[in-house]
């Protein structure tokens, strides 16, 4: 539909056939259209500048739907603002594109939802299902107002309208928003997070050359000293930490109210400057505000860094002890998993680490939020190394994101840091192991060689021969002085192999022992060895018992193939009268464990010494730990150290 504005005559084209109310471009009255008529309400208050890659004609694809952006309402929220890009789909149908801290959610509206709860009965991680067989979370809860719309609209987006916004998420990427209204009802729209990449946008605004002219459009005086700042972030800053004085100023209204004044005594410089650039992950980012947090008893402080891109959004990289991570919202719901213990993301188990509060002591720059020294939150931190689930909540909202371990080379490269980065110290709760893969490929490796002697073990085992080659029964007296035995002659064949001497004394109470010389008949080498066997019992007090053997075994190794005998030399206890016999028996080739055992022990060595620093490594991770006492048990097998 097109019609003429009724304020400055200019043409006013309907896209949609839906839109009811449009800003003219060209007078900047507002519009609302009755069928074929245009009624102004007013003119709509300049809409003020903000870093956004999107305009009114952007268009894009999403799962082969194409749409355009033809309309824009700029919604302020207590703590920060967002924007909501009104969508003319190639299908027919409308759609929205909600564009809040760089993240972006697509959504269309649910036609006369059914399920839809009473804003009364509502409560932060509060589970609903507003829709058919979909469950969602309340994450949270607040009161919007739109500060001033563009383009075209489905309803009235006049300036000072006020709805309570409630923001619900799953763990499939799924979104829901449930928008309560006085004048225009209830209404309830579903969808999803979507990267930036993956709208495949065009007509976008030329920011390189627009950022310049944004920035410094209107330059702002601390209301604590009068010092003079410009933002970063225009349209998306609520707070900004004047670096003059550190006092942090309320800018989502032109009075710019102090929200909290730093110790003068507290001065702290940021390792990487508020204004800095640097490229991680293919993307350069821009460090526009610092925060120093601690936990409630000022033990444990780490530092926060607030990084922006206009289409990549928020991130942020906390330090502590040396120890670095890159930290992004997280677009999946977390479900809880055994009793709390682990959070599960995606197909990602997080086990639970630390669970506390986070206090701001400190901030310089700016903030999407309106930061305030002394603003406290409850903290809950969940590991799966090299990464850490955290979440950050109170009575109004709960926000998870997701962080990864970085080297600190990483972030000097980055940045351009010329002086020396701060020792790591100990170890941080998701730091990588430096033994994981290591001990992988170690134990790897000993699996294999252990396969490979246990295959050798078993070939000799199955070939060997275990023959016996000579088996002879001996009786003496040993009151007499007794004389030595030679046996008749035996072969041993098969080349060289181990030969077992088993000797079996009728002993009770009583030892004997045995002196023996196996003789090789051709060269006459002798190898000598003893055995001895001896057995005692009895019952002490009431208690039988029972100590040593009748039987003693001994194995000869690399024993030559041959004829040989023995010269056998008995001994017993010569205070004893009566005949002593004994039996001995040789085997020839017989199944060895000792150097399989011995191979396997020495194999496992280095194994074991990687396990033992791995081990040391992780009780160091959980000593700092709510869970520390026996949970580093499986913690290798989170893919962490």
């Amino acid at each position: 539909m097109k019609a003429n504005c009724p304020s400055c005559g200019a043409e006013v084209q309907f896209k949609s056939s839906v839109s009811v109310f449009s800003v003219c471009d060209h007078c900047k009255f507002m519009l609302v259209r009755h069928d074929m008529d245009l009624e102004s309400l007013g003119k709509m208050a300049q809409l003020p500048d903000d870093v956004s890659p999107l305009k009114i004609g952007s268009r894009g694809k999403y799962k082969n739907t194409a749409f355009e952006l033809v309309g824009r309402l700029k919604i302020a929220w207590s703590e920060g603002y967002w924007n909501e890009w009104f969508l003319l789909l190639d299908n027919g149908r409308r759609g929205w594109l909600a564009e809040a801290m760089g993240l972006f959610m697509l959504s269309t509206e649910v036609e006369q939802p059914k399920s839809v709860p009473k804003l009364a009965e509502i409560q932060v991680g509060t589970v609903y299902q507003i829709t058919p067989s979909k469950t969602y979370i309340v994450d949270d809860i607040k009161e919007a107002v739109c500060i001033g719309s563009e383009g075209e609209l489905p309803f009235r987006g006049v300036q000072g309208r006020k709805t309570t916004s409630v923001d619900l998420s799953n763990n499939s990427g799924e979104f829901a928003n449930i928008e309560y209204s006085d004048d225009d009802g209830i209404h309830l729209y579903v969808g999803r997070y979507v990267d930036f990449d993956n709208l495949e946008l065009s007509n976008l605004r030329d920011l390189p050359a627009d950022m310049k002219k944004i920035r410094s459009a209107e330059l702002f005086k601390c209301p604590s000293c009068g010092g003079p700042f410009s933002m970063l972030m225009p349209g998306l800053t609520a707070s900004v930490a004047c670096k003059y004085c550190s006092s942090t100023i309320d800018v989502t209204n032109r009075n710019l109210a102090i929200l909290s004044k730093a110790d003068k005594q507290m001065k702290i410089k940021p390792l990487i400057p508020v204004g800095s650039k640097g490229k991680l992950f293919g993307t350069e980012w821009e460090i526009t505000g610092f925060m120093r947090r601690a936990d409630q008893t000022g033990q444990y402080p780490w530092d926060e860094y607030l990084l922006f891109n206009p289409c990549r959004g928020i991130r942020w990289l906390t330090t502590y002890n040396g120890h670095w991570n890159y930290v992004e919202m997280a677009r999946f719901r977390p479900e809880s998993a055994f009793l709390g213990v682990y959070m599960k993301l995606g197909d990602k188990s997080f086990k639970k680490f630390l669970v506390g509060k986070a206090k701001v002591v400190y901030v310089i720059g700016e903030f999407y939020w309106r930061v305030k020294i002394g603003e406290t939150v409850d903290v809950a931190d969940y590991i799966l190394p090299p990464e850490i689930l955290s979440c950050e909540s109170d009575k109004s909202e709960a926000n998870w994101s997701l962080g990864r371990y970085m080297e600190p080379q990483e972030i000097a490269l980055a940045f351009g840091i010329k002086e020396e980065m701060p020792q790591k110290v100990g170890v941080a709760p998701n730091q990588p192991s430096p033994y994981v893969a290591q001990s992988q490929r170690v134990w790897f490796s000993f699996a294999a060689f252990a396969m490979l002697l246990a295959a050798v073990q078993v070939f000799f085992a199955v070939t060997a021969p275990d023959k016996e080659v000579y088996r002879e029964n001996f009786s003496f007296n040993r009151g007499e002085k007794t004389k030595s035995f030679i046996t008749r002659p035996f072969d041993l064949p098969g080349g060289s192999g181990n030969l077992s001497v088993d000797l079996h004394a009728n002993v009770q109470n009583d030892w004997m022992e045995a002196a023996i010389d196996l003789v090789d008949e051709k060269t006459g080498k002798t190898i000598g060895f003893s055995q001895s066997a001896e057995h005692y019992s009895g019952v002490d007090e009431g208690e039988s018992w029972s100590e040593g053997s009748p039987d003693s075994h001994f194995i000869l190794s690399a024993v030559p193939e041959g004829r040989y005998h023995l010269v056998v030399q008995p001994s017993a206890d010569a205070t004893k009268a009566g005949e002593k016999t004994f039996t001995l028996s040789l085997r020839r080739g017989i199944v060895t464990w000792s150097n399989f055992i011995l191979a396997l022990f020495l194999l496992s060595v280095y194994p074991l010494c990687i396990w033992c620093k791995s081990r040391k490594f992780e009780l160091k991770r959980w000593s700092e730990s709510d869970l520390s006492g026996g949970s580093a048990d499986n913690s290798d097998d989170d893919g962490g150290e």
